[in-house]
């Protein structure tokens, strides 16, 4: 009994260990074949090819319209305001009458005005005469010298009062002329200030009856930068920079104008200059006051790089992209942006003519990392995708809408896949 007992165990112990080593062969196997299997591929990115245009160069700015000229009508005379001969808000042409105060007054001291002048022409014609009487006379002593003398005093003085009179009358025929106020330019009268009935003009006071102003050319003033004006001051120079104006709707005016003031002195507060274009606005659709943009064309410029504005991201080294690079690795691309043009950026700096960069799938990728570009607007093999109008019709189709669901199904399981 006791040699059989010594001969079992060490056969359970053989054969415990021999199961133990075959689990951990086994485990191991497993473990290499679950790495394996998670081993996720590289990430699927969208990229678009970078091209290159020709780009018209705009400078943009907020401006402001303002009219060429803008005349007050004031009453010059004291009086009642007796008529209104036009309609508020109309347009009006130079020499048309559009107010008349009351004229009684000063048509009568024009008339006394006149009188006063004939009675100073007789006396003058007077003391005239009597001079030439005396004054033989007085080279004969048959009267005294001081008797001449008084009556060359009193020629003198009728004299001056003619002219004194003369005068008067100017101004009595002047103060009846601005009792009929016509309007001093082709513009567009507002509105009504004094109504008809009322004392204007009392007191020596000028009021303020209508405002014209003119429509037609407008001024449009803006200020661009001390550094824009550079630009401008060189373009210039080369040829005449055309001004497109932008309405609030987005619409151009259809008439450009061109830059004919620049100030000779700058805002030090906004280091910006203020300058000025002059617009043709024939029908009058424009008014004084109104914000609008200047757009002035500066230059094209050839062979500008140009990308979609998505693929561009920022931090706070300045503006980048990612780049697919050699062996489809992801370069980060730092890049000097400009304005947008046909919906695209522009990119002054950084990138060149046939660079793929990223468009779509940017959460997934780090610079270094290698991934499967895949041209934005095409599928999985290649192909151009179908336009928006034909993929709706191939949804509602029956069966056909099953293999673009599942495609767009593993669309969205790799890169999960990838994540993880």
């Amino acid at each position: 009994m006791t040699v059989s007992l010594r001969i079992r165990k060490p056969i359970t112990v053989i054969f415990l260990t021999a199961c133990a080593c075959f689990a951990g062969v086994a485990l191991s196997g497993c473990k290499k074949e679950k790495k394996q299997a998670y081993t996720p591929p590289p990430p699927t990115v969208s990229v678009e090819e970078v091209v290159l245009q020709t780009v018209p160069v705009h400078l943009k700015y907020v401006a402001t319209t303002d009219s060429i000229k803008t005349v007050d009508i004031r009453a010059r005379v004291e009086g009642f305001l007796e008529e209104r001969r036009f309609v508020e808000g109309a347009d009006v042409n130079k020499g048309d009458i559009i107010f008349v105060i009351e004229k009684a007054p000063y048509e009568a001291e024009l008339e006394m005005s006149l009188a006063q002048l004939a009675k100073d022409k007789a006396a003058l014609s007077f003391a005239n005469d009597q001079v030439k009487r005396y004054k033989p006379l007085a080279e004969q002593d048959f009267v005294t010298q001081e008797s001449l003398d008084d009556y060359v005093t009193q020629a003198r003085e009728a004299a001056a009062a003619v002219k004194s009179d003369l005068a008067q009358i100017k101004q009595n025929r002047l103060n009846l002329g601005y009792c009929t106020m016509y309007s001093p330019l082709n513009g567009r009268i507002g509105r009504t200030l004094v109504n008809v009935g009322n004392l204007v003009g009392a007191g020596g006071q000028d009021t303020k009856l209508a405002t014209i102003v003119q429509l037609d050319p407008l001024y449009v003033y803006f200020s661009p930068s001390e550094k824009d004006l550079r630009l401008i001051m060189k373009y210039r120079q080369e040829t005449d920079m055309p001004v497109d104006i932008i309405l609030s709707d987005g619409t151009k005016h259809p008439y450009p104008g061109k830059v004919d003031f620049i100030d000779n002195i700058a805002d030090p507060k906004a280091n910006t200059i203020n300058m000025r274009v002059v617009i043709s606005n024939p029908e009058k659709t424009l008014l004084p006051g109104i914000y609008v943009q200047a757009d002035l064309f500066l230059c094209d410029v050839p062979n500008t790089p140009l990308i979609s504005e998505k693929a561009i991201a920022e931090d706070q080294t300045g503006s980048y992209v990612y780049v697919v690079g050699k062996a489809n690795k992801v370069e980060k691309r730092m890049v000097e942006v400009g304005f947008v043009y046909n919906h695209q950026k522009i990119i002054w700096k950084g990138l060149k003519a046939g660079e793929k960069v990223i468009v779509g799938g940017l959460q997934m990728i780090r610079p270094g990392m290698a991934v499967q570009p895949k041209v934005a607007g095409e599928d999985q093999s290649g192909t151009p995708s179908s336009p928006p109008g034909k993929e709706t019709a191939s949804k509602n189709n029956g069966e056909s809408d099953k293999k673009p669901h599942t495609e767009t199904e593993k669309g969205k399981t790799e890169p999960s896949q990838a994540e993880k």
